[in-house]
């Protein structure tokens, strides 16, 4: 059995450079660690899961694959059966902010490795504690897959403006999907602030603050308008 990567896992995958070991949290059916054990891109690799059914699918999905041998399932929360020095590279992927800010909080060694990570929700939050812990966004993609749009981190130490409502490399490198990303962004903000507005007490400082970001990010879609209309 051959797998093949979903736009969202290979962006994921291309971030794993050769040679590499390393650990997918909350794997699910694992298909990333397959496809790099697959692909010869790492010789053996770590998935965990918190239950046991899709450790279970991932092993005989691995078996099928002809890489059961070289892929080592865990049935724990996050990285607490993960040997530190066993792995150079952590990804989390389809996970809230939330939780992979908590599953860093409880495996601090993690911060020394290389992080991939695809947050669900709480960007911004999960954006602030990485710059609050000195681990910076090193690089940034966006992947649309099954009608969404996702976007993906490659975090290593550093330091990093955490007041960033968009992350430099995806301006840096015009990613295409930029446009209809902060399009997104926008609607989203919006929505946080009408419902701020129309609250018994208003959250006055939250208000400005939350403008101020709807703002920069109106004048960032402007300037990606004007570069996408010239190419």
């Amino acid at each position: 059995m051959s797998i093949r990567l979903s736009p969202r896992l290979q962006c994921i995958a291309d971030y794993v450079p050769q040679g590499s070991t390393v650990i997918d949290v909350g794997t699910d059916h694992a298909y990333v660690p397959i496809w790099l054990l697959q692909s010869g891109r790492c010789s053996h690799a770590f998935a965990s899961d918190v239950r046991p059914g899709p450790l279970q699918n991932a092993a005989a999905d691995a078996e099928k694959a002809g890489v059961g041998a070289q892929l080592k399932l865990l049935l724990c929360d996050g990285l607490s059966l993960c040997p530190p020095d066993a792995v150079d590279t952590v990804i989390m992927a389809g996970l809230g902010g939330e939780t992979i800010q908590r599953i860093l909080q409880d495996a601090p060694w993690a911060a020394e490795k290389r992080l991939i990570l695809q947050p669900q929700t709480k960007q911004d939050e999960l954006r602030r504690y990485l710059s609050a812990n000195r681990l910076a966004i090193a690089d940034a993609a966006l992947a649309y897959d099954t009608g969404r749009l996702y976007l993906v981190w490659l975090v290593s130490t550093g330091e990093m403006d955490g007041d960033s409502t968009l992350d430099a490399a995806l301006l840096q490198k015009r990613d295409p999907l930029l446009r209809p990303y902060i399009e997104e962004q926008l609607k989203r903000r919006g929505q946080r602030l009408r419902g701020m507005e129309a609250a018994r007490v208003p959250d006055t400082a939250g208000i400005t603050t939350l403008r101020g970001e709807i703002a920069a990010l109106r004048a960032t879609y402007a300037e990606v308008q004007t570069w996408q209309s010239s190419q």
